[in-house]
């Protein structure tokens, strides 16, 4: 079977040239004269918006490594404003695929310490990707300065619906019936999705086919066309259409069921106990990011999670906010789940180039 493997996208990295900027000729009049009315008429105009549009033309960078349609994109979007408002700014959600998000974090571990860059991300990019690839060009420790956790981050085993199976036992009755033909589609090498399916082959010795894809919505587009035989992903990307009757949970990945997703068991209950894992978000800024700024941060982003709307919009979607006291208690998490990572993918024998 041809599985449909999208064609790696180039690094997006800004030019030196600052798009649409005039050189000092191209205004009008020319010169260093005009150059110098030029920058007092903008000055002018910025010092006569009122105060609160003043704060808000700020934009800060909420960079996220996966594409639209996805568990990271859809948080980033639903976090927004409230995160925005907080920060006197406008949130602007950059998408920068690759690497399993490998090239999001280390663009914002290259960024300025300003806090206008922020990097959605969580165990992937900070405890599985510095063990599991050969080599990151990123230190998750020193290179970032921790803000806060945003929530937690199961996933789904699931199946189309024309596909006949109703159960995790009957697909893997399939799987022992049929060795060698099942594949499972993932949002990406080392994210949970790809570590849970490496943690079923191990716990029920049966082996299938991993297909990475750029992100969550193109692995969902795979099963719905029929490309790929069973999907594991996170609940924004599978419930939407499990809702719609056009797929179907047949298991959590964690060992016990979630209230945030009804209906769907844990892995105990579908008949594998020895299948539980799950992941978690949360949000980074460079490394040396002044203190009074990280601490600023960290209160945006729990006014965020705390707004009534964020917390429906996660709740629909099957994922609950899961803030940190502090960025010291988010340090200290991070810490203790790197080697607990480290451990799962080894268990896994999970590897990338």
């Amino acid at each position: 079977m041809a599985f449909p493997f999208q064609p790696l996208c180039r690094q997006h990295r800004p030019g030196r040239e600052r798009e649409g900027a005039m050189s000092r000729a191209e205004l009008p009049g020319g010169g260093r004269g005009a150059a110098r009315a030029g920058r007092r008429g903008f000055l002018a105009a910025a010092l006569a918006m009122p105060a609160v549009a003043r704060a808000q033309a700020r934009v800060v960078r909420l960079v996220v490594g996966f594409p639209p349609g996805g568990s990271a994109d859809f948080l980033g979007r639903a976090m927004a404003e409230p995160l925005g408002q907080a920060l006197g700014a406008t949130i602007l959600i950059d998408n920068r695929l690759g690497a399993g998000s490998n090239i999001a974090t280390e663009y914002v571990a290259r960024a300025e310490p300003d806090g206008t860059t922020l990097l959605l991300g969580g165990n992937f990019s900070h405890a599985v990707n510095p063990v599991m690839y050969r080599r990151v060009a990123f230190d998750p420790i020193a290179d970032f300065t921790p803000i806060g956790r945003v929530c937690d981050l199961p996933t789904i085993i699931g199946v189309g619906a024309t596909s006949g199976i109703a159960s995790l036992p009957d697909l893997l009755a399939r799987m022992r019936a049929q060795p060698g033909r099942w594949n499972y589609g993932t949002p990406g090498i080392g994210t949970p999705s790809h570590l849970a399916g490496a943690m079923v082959s191990r716990v029920t010795g049966l082996d299938w086919t991993h297909v990475p894809f750029r992100g969550g919505a193109p692995s969902l587009t795979a099963l719905l066309a029929g490309d790929i035989e069973v999907i594991i992903a996170t609940p924004p990307v599978i419930l939407p259409q499990v809702r719609a009757g056009k797929a179907v949970a047949l298991s959590l990945t964690t060992a016990q069921p979630s209230p945030a997703i009804p209906g769907v068991p844990g892995a105990a209950e579908a008949g594998l106990p020895g299948l539980d894992i799950a992941g978690w978000y949360g949000l980074w800024a460079p490394a040396r990011l002044p203190a009074a700024q990280r601490d600023r941060a960290f209160a945006a982003l729990n006014a965020a999670l705390s707004d009534r709307s964020v917390q429906e919009r996660f709740s629909g979607e099957g994922l609950r906010a899961w803030p940190s006291a502090g960025p010291a208690e988010f340090d200290a998490f991070i810490r203790t789940e790197m080697p607990f990572w480290a451990q799962v993918v080894r268990d896994a024998g999970a590897t990338a180039e």
